[in-house]
C-alpha cells in the first residue's frame, strides 16, 4: 500500500513538472566590440530558425502582480507561442500568434496585450526582442559588445541586464505595465 501511494505521488509530481524546452543551447555572442555585436546579431536574425526559452516572469499591471514560469517559443518573425504555467507546473495559459492575430486558451482581454500595440511590434517580433535579438532595423537600439542593452519603441522600454545574447534578464516597462523576465534556459528550435 505504501509503495502504491509513493508511486502515485511520484507520478503526480512528474506529470506536473514544467516542460523544459528541447533543442541545442544557443551560443552566446563572441563579439569584442559593439560594432561586432551589431554585425553578429544581424547575421543571427538573417539566419533565424526559431528559439525557445524557459523563463521566470513577474508581470505588474496597475496594482496586480503575477509571478509564473513560462515557455516562449518564437518560430520566426511572425509566429510565436507562449505557455504560462501554474505553481505546480500545469498549463495555465496557451497563447499563439501569427502576425498580429492572437489566440489564447483561456481567452484573455485585448488589454492584456496593450504593450504590444504600444510597441508596434508583432507578438513574434516582441518575442525575438525578449530573447535579445533585434527583430528589425527601424528602431533605435543601444548595444554593447555583449548584445542589446536597451531599446525604446513608442511607449515601451526594454532594458537588458546584463546586455547579452541570448538575453539573461529583461525588464519591459510602459506607463501601465512592468514585466521582469529571467531566462532560465534558451535553446534553438
Amino acid at each position: 500500500m505504501r509503495r502504491s501511494i509513493a508511486l502515485i505521488a511520484l507520478l503526480a509530481v512528474v506529470a506536473c513538472r514544467t516542460g523544459r524546452p528541447a533543442g541545442v543551447a544557443v551560443v552566446p555572442l563572441s563579439a569584442a566590440t559593439r560594432e561586432d555585436a551589431i554585425a553578429q546579431l544581424a547575421q543571427r536574425r538573417a539566419n533565424f530558425h526559431g528559439m525557445k526559452s524557459l523563463m521566470r516572469v513577474r508581470a505588474t499591471n496597475g496594482k496586480t502582480t503575477q509571478s509564473f514560469r513560462a515557455q516562449l517559443i518564437v518560430h520566426d518573425n511572425q509566429r510565436m507561442e507562449l505557455i504560462a504555467y501554474t505553481p505546480v507546473g500545469t498549463t495555465a495559459l496557451k497563447m499563439k500568434a501569427n502576425g498580429s492575430r492572437i489566440e489564447s486558451d483561456p481567452e484573455v482581454t485585448p488589454e492584456a496585450f496593450a504593450f504590444l500595440r504600444d510597441s508596434g511590434l508583432t507578438p513574434a517580433e516582441m518575442g525575438m526582442l525578449v530573447l535579445g535579438l533585434p527583430p528589425r532595423d527601424d528602431t533605435t537600439w543601444t548595444f554593447t559588445a555583449g548584445g542589446l542593452a536597451r531599446v525604446d519603441i513608442g511607449e515601451v522600454m526594454a532594458v537588458f541586464d546584463p546586455p547579452a545574447f541570448p538575453a539573461k534578464r529583461v525588464t519591459i516597462s510602459t506607463t501601465r505595465d512592468h514585466i521582469e523576465i529571467e531566462h532560465l534556459e534558451v535553446v534553438s528550435e
